[in-house]
């Protein structure tokens, strides 16, 4: 697996596409500290794999902000089907796009999960062993045209 420290292209996450939260209207709305601890893995349909490191993660009025260290693409999930699962919250996707170079693209979506944890403890996932950190989240989607896109991290920030 490489790590690619080139801005996102149109090109390359539309053949993917990442992942980035929802219209989640149910969290805690508090601003957490920003510290940018998110790593975005986008595995194309033909094999290869790019990694993002440090990416923002920001939930704002209800949607799911995702964008790269250099700030030049961000991906936004402003709409989802969302429910809880004990303490963890959990969407399903339904709307996601790419905002770069002054425009906008819709993402094909075929599917995706999101779990997020916004409590100030770890949760454990409901039916795995695996075990969510406080004000983090875990996401995978996957394009029409068969690119995963997986995100993990601290959510930097909630507003209202």
């Amino acid at each position: 697996m490489k790590c690619s420290t080139r801005p996102w292209r149109l090109s390359t996450v539309m053949r993917s596409i990442m992942p980035m939260l929802f219209g989640v209207a149910a969290f805690g709305f508090t601003v957490i500290p920003a510290s940018a601890e998110g790593t975005v893995t986008i595995q194309h349909n033909d094999g290869t794999t790019d990694t993002y490191n440090d990416v923002a993660i920001k939930v704002i009025h209800s949607a799911l902000f995702v964008t790269s260290a250099d700030g030049k693409g961000t991906m936004v999930i402003n709409r989802a089907a969302c429910a809880y699962q004990g303490e963890t919250y959990v969407c399903l996707p339904t709307s996601v796009t790419l905002v770069q170079s002054g425009s906008s693209n819709a993402v094909d979506l075929s599917s995706g999960t999101i779990y997020a944890n916004m409590t100030d403890n770890p949760q454990q996932l409901s039916l795995s062993s695996q075990h969510l950190g406080p004000h983090s989240i875990l996401l995978s989607i996957t394009t029409k045209k068969g690119t995963t896109i997986n995100l993990t991290g601290t959510i930097d920030k909630v507003t209202k």
